[in-house]
């Protein structure tokens, strides 16, 4: 089994690990996919912001009085118009005209671009965006000085990002030398502008991190549950080879104690028929029937042994069917306690609560519930004087019964494996006391298919008690009423 369960963690561990790697691999990049549909989600609608903002600030400045005005702009747009009698090339052509009290420079855009339309005169909405107003936007910011107010963009980007249910604060930078120099590097870019760095815009949003996370927390939980539920079932594993070596090594010594206990019977016997034909024992009738007696001795101690061995079988393979039948209480547990009462050393005393005697049960099954109790309370006892208390009180809807001894006492740590098969106590460094490990293991069997319960409480060195517990069936609650 050692070797076993190194096999097992070199295969477990690894698969383990592969597993959590897989998962961290798969978190990371649910992770990454998360934040570039942010990115995108965000900085789409920031040049919706941002370009319906151009627009209107272009409109605002060429409304203006002419006295306040420093320059007037016009641009025109025709796409795909063409003419016989111009002597322009086909295609889209642009131009920009200014009309200022100062003398301003004059930009061209590239003569394949026409325009056809007043900027002034355009009404755009916040809610729409089209190619449109993203090229107009982009030509005002690469041409002209035309800038959005940052109240504006703050007040119309926030109301962008909540129609897209991102709550999250945001702060927007404008220019290279606002955005050089802020401490956290802006989770957007933006470049509105043609062949002209110096008016990209940056927007640094506050704990993307934990929105992020809490979007994929569906992904998060299902990777966590499944990293759990492998460490359980390797654990199991692990408790289930544990339980199985434990199992062994029982029953290695259950083997160990039936063939000392067949070997020492087989031994007198074989020694007891050797004296009667070999020394003519059999011509004295009191040898012979002192070593008759002995013979008869071992002969019910093999009895036993095998009884026990094939009620143990059988309990594996199917359960027996039971008999209940109706028996007077005191003189079932009496019969039980009279076999043990003879012995010396050992005082048992009865009490009973009862409101009526009779009792539904299978008085085999019940007789032999006891009688282990019994043997054990004799059994694990070192005292010179064994006390044993045998006591029977009748409760609502079912029956208790109590058997206390001032034997040697059972730690607690052994108490979840008593019912097990195979299992004994050991007493310090002694091991001597004979039995198989089978009495308490076929007592739980037997009170299962009769629908009862049993419990132990005990201290070492102060004894032990056992309370068995047997439901009253119909007949009994009858009687009674």
């Amino acid at each position: 089994m050692g070797k076993v369960r190194k096999r097992i963690w070199w295969i477990a561990i690894p698969a383990l690990l592969a597993v959590l790697l897989f998962q961290l691999y798969w978190l990371r990049q649910t992770y990454q996919s998360q934040q570039e549909a942010f990115v995108a989600t965000a900085t789409e609608a920031f040049h919706n912001v941002y370009d319906n903002a151009i627009i209107i600030s272009a409109r605002i400045k060429s409304g203006g009085k002419p006295a306040e005005k420093k320059y007037t702009i016009q641009a025109m747009i025709d796409v795909d118009k063409t003419s016989k009698d111009d002597p322009a090339p086909a295609g889209p052509r642009a131009f920009i005209r200014y009309d200022s009290t100062e003398e301003r420079p004059k930009k061209s855009i590239p003569e394949d671009i026409h325009l056809d339309t007043s900027i002034a005169n355009t009404n755009m909405s916040f809610d729409t965006i089209s190619p449109l107003a993203h090229f107009v936007s982009t030509v005002f910011s690469s041409f002209t000085d035309v800038r959005p107010d940052i109240d504006t963009l703050n007040k119309y980007y926030r109301r962008e990002l909540d129609k897209r249910h991102i709550p999250l604060y945001f702060k927007v930078l404008i220019g290279r030398k606002e955005i050089d120099t802020t401490v956290n590097r802006p989770t957007l870019l933006i470049y509105p502008g043609m062949n002209n760095p110096d008016k990209m815009m940056g927007v640094q949003f506050s704990g993307l991190t934990t929105y992020l996370l809490k979007k994929m927390s569906s992904a998060i939980i299902l990777s966590i549950f499944i990293a759990f539920l492998i460490i359980g079932c390797i654990w199991t594993l692990w408790r289930i080879i544990l339980r199985q070596e434990k199992l062994e090594s029982m029953k290695r010594e259950f083997i160990s104690h039936v063939t000392h206990e067949l070997k020492t019977p087989v031994s007198i016997l074989k020694a007891t028929n050797e004296a009667l034909l070999t020394f003519r024992g059999i011509n004295d009738p009191d040898k012979t029937e002192r070593y008759l007696r002995h013979s008869k001795a071992e002969l019910d101690k093999l009895q036993d042994l095998i009884d026990k061995i094939m009620q143990v079988t059988r309990e594996e393979q199917e359960q027996l069917p039971l008999s209940l039948t109706p028996t007077d209480l005191k003189v079932l547990v009496n019969e039980a306690v009279v076999r043990f009462a003879h012995l010396p050393g050992v005082t048992i005393g009865q009490q009973y609560d009862l409101q009526e005697g009779h009792f539904q049960t299978d008085t085999t099954a019940f007789h032999t519930i006891l009688s282990n109790l019994l043997d054990n309370a004799v059994k694990y006892n070192d005292k010179p004087q064994k006390e044993i208390f045998v006591s029977v009180k009748e409760l609502t809807g079912h029956y208790s019964f109590t058997v206390k001894d001032n034997g040697n006492g059972i730690e607690k740590q052994h108490f979840p494996f008593l019912f097990d098969k195979f299992y004994r106590v050991v007493q310090g460094d002694r091991h001597d006391t004979k039995g198989y490990g089978l009495g308490l293991s076929h007592v739980k069997a037997l009170l299962h298919q009769l629908h009862g319960s049993i419990s132990v409480s005990s201290m070492p060195g102060n004894g032990t008690i056992f309370i068995f517990q047997l439901p009253k069936y119909e007949k009994d609650q009858t009687a009674t009423g």
